[in-house]
């Protein structure tokens, strides 16, 4: 069953063994999820405000790259990752 946030779901956990390689290294491992990804009732100003948030995690963490490039293969459609908001995402595909 899932939940109202992108990817959250009750019974499914995440061990280290079943993470690729460069996402054991994200500084957003310890980070609350709510950083990254919008709540279902966020408005206009609230986004804007954690996806500045979200982005300047990003802009410092060392695998920002191979994130991002999961992010876009993967067309996720939820939340930050390697500093690309959903809208950033959608603009890089439509060019490609």
């Amino acid at each position: 069953m899932r939940t109202g946030r992108a990817g959250r779901y009750p019974d499914w956990r995440i061990t280290p063994d079943l993470l690729p390689s460069w996402h054991r290294q994200a500084l957003c491992g310890g980070i609350d999820t709510a950083v990254f990804f919008p709540a279902d009732e966020e408005c206009p100003p609230q986004r804007q405000h954690r996806e500045r948030v979200a982005k300047a995690i990003c802009a410092a963490c060392p695998v920002r790259r191979p994130c991002a490039v999961y992010a876009l293969v993967h067309r996720e459609l939820h939340g930050v990752w390697g500093g690309l908001s959903e809208a950033d995402r959608r603009r890089r595909l439509a060019r490609t």
